[in-house]
């Protein structure tokens, strides 16, 4: 991830306070028993144990995921990244100012390409790593009682999410194809909202570029 959300944080998006992360508001803590539905078949959110429920909806997507990125300010699409991950190893392609770089990394490789140009050899850590390493380890987790499906609201330090200042809190929502990754940011008189979608993926592997 966290070539997209470096960039994110050079437009402005440091946090300054808890709270102001996701657009369902703070966490709440724990989650209540009751074995209600809501939806397609998709516990509603006041019915799960929020911990075990996303490790349930990531559990699948481990071995291999696809993701996608996009992060606005003020509403305006600053930046777009899309990839695979299989394993350790990912490939990325991130748009952002008209440009587009692509990247793979294959620990404790990368290697990377502007537009059409050739592939070079860059440091590992300068390459985008697959959303999940970060996003797989929140700080604290819990259920979002309101709206329909499973919702749920995690605290990550900003670090993690290639920010500084204060922890995001970061809306997630379950369904049966897809997890989402969204949070809200305001800094310096700026909005920036960012949203990560994972799903499955072909676990065919990644491979070093050639040429």
């Amino acid at each position: 991830m966290l070539v997209a959300l470096t960039t994110l944080g050079a437009c402005g998006a440091t946090t300054t306070a808890s709270g102001t992360g996701g657009p369902g508001g703070s966490a709440r803590a724990g989650a209540g028993a009751s074995a209600s539905t809501s939806g397609a078949g998709v516990p509603s959110s006041s019915s799960v144990d929020a911990g075990p429920a996303l490790a349930a909806a990531l559990a699948p997507l481990l071995a291999s995921s696809a993701f996608s990125t996009t992060v606005t300010v003020d509403g305006a699409t600053v930046l777009v990244m899309t990839g695979r991950s299989a394993g350790k190893a990912s490939s990325a392609k991130v748009t952002t100012g008209g440009k587009i770089v692509e990247y793979v990394r294959i620990p404790p490789r990368a290697w990377a390409r502007d537009g059409g140009a050739s592939w070079v050899l860059v440091a590992a850590d300068a390459a985008p790593t697959a959303p999940l390493d970060a996003l797989a380890k929140p700080a604290s987790v819990s259920a979002d009682g309101t709206g329909d499906g499973t919702i749920l609201q995690a605290v990550y330090p900003a670090k993690a999410l290639g920010l500084t200042g204060d922890p995001v809190t970061v809306t997630i929502t379950l369904d049966a194809t897809a997890v989402a990754f969204s949070y809200q940011v305001a800094s310096g008189g700026h909005t920036t909202v960012s949203t990560t979608t994972l799903r499955p993926a072909a676990a065919d592997p990644i491979s070093a570029p050639k040429g």
